[in-house]
């Protein structure tokens, strides 16, 4: 055994009494039968004193391990893998048997009167249907919904206003490129996430004035192109457009389709 060796042991055994890891991880027997053959072969002082310090910390692991088997048995402590071998070697039968001994119904016919069977049975006669109970039980509230605007997020520093302006150019430079496009083919991006906040700055684009909506309703098609003309200052008018990831996979999968068949 070189002296490495031992050194090693000494910061494991000290490992297993700073960590309270298990203490028969250590082969105990082991290690005190390579001492032994050794034992002639030290020669100097240090070897010898080496020797006892290794000596030492067996030993409290060995006291470590007689107080793991005193705790285990004292609460009764089951080794999990030797309960799953147990059950694994009974026979259907013996489960069986085993589950009714330890069964505690909560309703047994054994423990019911007919005078209780029958109290049951009056109490559940005379409740109400559910449909005619919503006021005794009333559906929980719901919060008041929350928007947030981006004047709002720069007031919480979620983002600066210089981060927002410069994706607003962004966005704006890359529909200048491209032009007139369909609405969906210019927001959705390579992932989800870009994809919502390409729309969420392209809204603010619109509002405005920079770009502008085209809809046709009989094919059901909605298109956004740059205006280039000044911003109407007229009516405004809300539009509601639908974004959802599992369009957005669909879109993703027909990209993938056209740009394989090319």
């Amino acid at each position: 055994m070189k002296l490495d060796e031992l050194f090693r042991l000494i910061n494991f055994c000290k490992t297993v009494q700073k960590e309270g890891t298990d203490p028969f991880d250590l082969d105990v027997k082991k290690f005190l039968e390579t001492l032994k053959q050794y034992l002639n072969k030290w020669k100097s002082r240090d070897d010898l004193l080496l020797d006892a310090e290794v000596i030492s910390e067996l030993t409290k692991i060995i006291e470590l391990q007689g107080k793991w088997i005193r705790d285990r048995s004292s609460s009764f402590y089951v080794d999990p893998v030797l309960m799953e071998l147990k059950m694994k070697m009974l026979e259907p039968v013996q489960l069986a048997n085993a589950f009714f001994k330890s069964w505690q119904p909560i309703i047994a016919m054994d423990r019911l009167t007919p005078k209780r069977l029958k109290e049951g049975l009056d109490y559940w006669n005379a409740l109400l249907p559910f449909a005619e109970r919503g006021d005794e039980f009333p559906l929980p509230s719901t919060s008041e919904t929350v928007t947030f605007n981006h004047e709002d997020l720069i007031d919480l520093q979620i983002l600066s206003r210089t981060e927002f302006d410069d994706s607003m150019k962004e966005v704006l430079k890359d529909l200048e490129e491209r032009g007139r496009i369909e609405y969906h083919d210019f927001i959705y991006d390579v992932d989800f996430e870009r994809s919502v906040k390409k729309a969420y700055l392209t809204s603010y684009l619109v509002s405005e004035g920079k770009a502008e909506f085209e809809i046709n309703p009989l094919e059901e098609e909605v298109f956004i192109a740059p205006r280039t003309a000044k911003a109407n200052t007229g009516e405004v008018q809300s539009i509601a457009i639908s974004l959802s990831y599992e369009d957005w996979l669909q879109w993703r999968q027909k990209r993938n389709q056209e740009q394989n068949g090319k």
